[in-house]
């Protein structure tokens, strides 16, 4: 029997429609809240009340993990930024965290419009696997599990997180963590990101540091007079790739080399810019590790560039600066990543054909926000179908199969199911 109704198309196809790029990485707010309340009605209508819908308060801007570019972001918007961005909450049954399963998944998305449409099985735009087109599995998967146990909310009970502040490097701190903070978790949480079919119980996490130049540019007609950011910037790139991306990845980490921008005109030498370097780890240890080696990389960097780059013209000016115009600062550090076992729920969700990612399984853990979810007498995993890679999220032409989302709803209609047994 299959999960999949026209229902769940339409539904599917409107949130897809709904712009909710991150104000992280727009320059508009986007309408979240208006996709929240869509995905509010859909699930009333199976028995979920809305328990909690609400912006973030401005006060997270003082704690002191929230990374500088949200700061940043919220600042250029305003009191906009976090009342466009709420959390939602779903529930159904009122009873205890150790009687509880939580779904997450995060109604936001990255920039770059995609079109929507139905074509040969799969469904396209932004958010079909990551994570829209998941959440809407959720609600299939409960509604089946009702069909099968029409009294499923009096022995446990059911959440679904609905989140913002997941993409753009916000790293949850204003979605997730928040409601993990007001208690918001279940004995089992399932943060529903693309796993291809087997669940993650680690993520990494992730670190930003921003390598910017402030010098004085110059004129085409005079090049040789300007702290040229470019060549620094680049040169500096080449060198931090070649020195430190190999160590990397031998901790176990991952580097991404991300925006360098000076400016896009051809006819002036930019004496400012910035460099982005993203940094993913799988434990705090090795995160400490990474910050002395890009910091040492970095000061070596530049006095490298100073000494070979003042014999060429167009550098001169900047390798004469550079200590003094360069700078690393870090966009976000030291945040937790997800890392719990938990033996009981594990042979749960074997007992239901739900495979664990080991340490041998090509595909990788990475950083979403199931670290906030994770606790004393809880077990949190990352689970979905599809897969980052493949079905091209983050990139042009992201898509999920549907018959995948209808196998994921029957997965997590039978770990519903199972979950109730358990604690019943």
């Amino acid at each position: 029997m299959h999960c999949w109704t026209d229902t769940d198309q339409s539904l599917l196809l409107e949130l897809l429609a709904t712009d909710t790029v991150t104000p992280m990485e727009s320059d508009s707010l986007g309408n979240l809240a208006h996709a929240q309340s869509v995905y509010a009605d859909h699930a009333k209508r199976i028995g979920f009340e809305v328990d909690y819908f609400a912006p973030p308060a401005a006060s997270i801007l003082e704690e002191p993990d929230v990374p500088s570019s949200v700061r940043e972001k919220a600042g250029l918007f305003g009191a906009k930024f976090f009342d466009a961005q709420p959390n939602l909450v779903l529930r159904m049954g009122n009873h205890p965290a150790h009687r509880t399963l939580l779904f997450n998944f995060h109604m936001d998305t990255v920039a770059g419009f995609e079109p929507v449409l139905l074509r040969d099985g799969k469904i396209y735009g932004r958010g079909a696997a990551d994570a829209k087109g998941l959440g809407v599995a959720v609600l299939m998967a409960v509604r089946r599990a009702l069909q099968l146990h029409p009294g499923l909310g009096d022995g446990i009970g059911l959440i679904i997180q609905s989140v913002g502040g997941e993409e753009g490097g916000a790293m949850g701190v204003y979605g997730t963590r928040l409601l993990a903070a007001k208690s918001c978790y279940g004995r089992l949480n399932v943060v529903c990101e693309p796993t291809d079919f087997a669940y993650f119980d680690r993520t990494t996490s992730a670190m930003t540091a921003r390598i910017a130049v402030q010098g004085e540019g110059s004129t085409d007609d005079e090049p040789a007079q300007g702290q040229n950011a470019t060549i620094l910037l680049a040169a500096i790139t080449d060198m931090l790739t070649r020195e430190i991306s190999p160590a990397v990845f031998n901790m176990g980490a991952k580097m991404c080399i991300g925006g360098l921008h000076t400016g896009t005109m051809h006819n002036r030498v930019y004496g400012s810019g910035c460099l982005l370097l993203n940094f993913a780890y799988p434990s705090l240890e090795i995160a400490r590790e990474l910050e002395a080696l890009v910091e040492n990389a970095f000061t070596n960097a530049v006095e490298r560039f100073q000494n070979e780059y003042a014999r060429y013209a167009a550098a001169r000016a900047a390798a004469a600066a550079a200590r003094d115009i360069c700078s690393l600062t870090w966009v976000k550090r030291r945040l937790p990543v997800l890392a719990n076992r938990d033996c009981s729920m594990e042979n749960l969700l074997a007992g239901i054909g739900i495979p664990r990612h080991d340490g041998n399984s090509s595909t990788m853990p990475f950083s979403c926000d199931a670290m906030w979810l994770q606790g004393p007498d809880r077990f949190t995993i990352v689970f979905g179908p599809g897969h980052l890679g493949r079905n091209k999220t983050h990139a042009v032409g992201e898509f999920m199969d549907l018959a995948d989302l209808d196998l994921y709803a029957h997965q997590l209609s039978r770990l519903i199911l199972a979950f109730a047994d358990h604690v019943s």
